[in-house]
């Protein structure tokens, strides 16, 4: 049985448990009434039994297919999430250049909090607020060459063709 377009299985659950919890009560409804009308215990238990606890299993079963239908619908929602964080960071992963970096880096640095790097020192690498200058400026702004990346070597070693 192929589903219809319009109808949407996966919220059925939720309504059903609904119709189950009401259809309890009404049986639980029912019970006591019968049950009210006669004077014997050994005339009311027929009624406890029939329509008590039949009423009671039926509120219990619609009860649990709510809290299943809320469940699902609470995992599809933090599969959403998972899935749109999933796609911030592969996109992060492209490793971009941001708008507010310079389009040519040569003879450039970025500046750290206590020292200075070349461009692609992974020790700076996907920072979000990153500032770039001249070797002399970050001398200037006393912060030290990395001792990674060494940028002193990388900007003074040129070789001639």
């Amino acid at each position: 049985m192929t589903p219809k377009p319009g109808l949407n299985f996966g919220k059925l659950g939720g309504k059903a448990g609904l119709a189950l919890a009401l259809i309890g009560l009404v049986a639980i409804a029912f019970g006591w009434n019968g049950a009210a009308g006669q004077i014997s215990t050994l005339a009311q238990l027929p009624y406890i039994l029939s329509g008590g606890l039949i009423g009671i299993a039926f509120v219990i079963l619609g009860a649990a297919m709510l809290i299943v239908q809320s469940n699902r619908e609470d995992r599809a929602l933090l599969e959403a999430k998972l899935d749109l964080l999933a796609e911030a960071f592969l996109e992060g992963q492209g490793r971009a250049p941001r708008a507010d970096a310079p389009r040519d880096l040569s003879g450039l640095v970025v500046a750290g909090s206590a020292s200075y790097h070349v461009p692609g020192c992974r020790l700076v690498d996907g920072r979000e607020e990153t500032s770039y200058l001249t070797p002399a400026e970050a001398r200037g702004r006393d912060l030290k060459a990395c001792r990674v990346c060494q940028p002193e070597q990388a900007t003074t070693d040129v070789t001639l063709r």
